[in-house]
């Protein structure tokens, strides 16, 4: 090997580290990024301090506001998702031991849409634990159904997305070997309720 050849294989090899290490940390950085964006809020959350009492179903949870402590307990509904009911075996139990697992006896932030209260005189919110949005949450597990409540849409293409985002994976109730078989609507009107 003549010494020009060697010089410019020294030289491109003097090159090539830095740019390797330069692609390597801006690949990290936009990782981190997307990662950190997911985990944040879209929109600022304006919400309220709860604390959650007891967790009902996948889609109900029993909380009090912590600003007034003598307030009675409040039944809550989370918007835009629709859970199995607990006779949906064994998507109904798993809905609600996950949503348990993320949030009973724990403080979250209550953000209400335009109706603040269903028909049932149930609160309608959003529950938001550090940066996760619940109802999301259990709809990317496959423990939820998409469930638009209007005029209460603020989150809706969020949740819907990870919806897709689920079936497509087959998760949870989306699992072809064991889907969940009626909707918890339809379900719910089989029931009567």
């Amino acid at each position: 090997m003549n010494s020009k050849t060697g010089q410019k294989r020294s030289l491109d090899n003097s090159l090539t580290r830095p740019l390797i290490l330069v692609a390597l940390l801006l690949a990290f950085l936009i990782v981190a990024n997307i990662a950190i964006t997911m985990m944040q809020p879209k929109e600022k959350v304006n919400g309220e301090l709860w604390l959650i009492n007891r967790v009902v179903s996948g889609q109900t949870v029993e909380a009090s506001i912590l600003s007034n402590p003598n307030m009675t307990v409040q039944r809550v509904r989370l918007l835009g998702i629709s859970a199995p009911l607990k006779e949906q075996s064994p998507w109904g139990d798993r809905s609600r031991q996950r949503l348990s697992d993320l949030i009973k006896e724990q403080k979250v932030i209550l953000e209400f849409d335009v109706k603040q209260k269903d028909n049932s005189d149930r609160l309608l919110a959003y529950i938001w634990k550090d940066n996760l949005l619940v109802n999301q949450y259990l709809v990317s597990e496959g423990l939820a159904i998409a469930d638009p409540y209007p005029p209460n849409v603020k989150y809706d293409a969020r949740i819907s997305r990870a919806q897709s985002k689920a079936r497509l994976q087959e998760l949870g109730i989306w699992d072809t070997q064991n889907p969940l078989r009626l909707s918890p609507r339809d379900f719910r009107r089989q029931l009567g309720n």
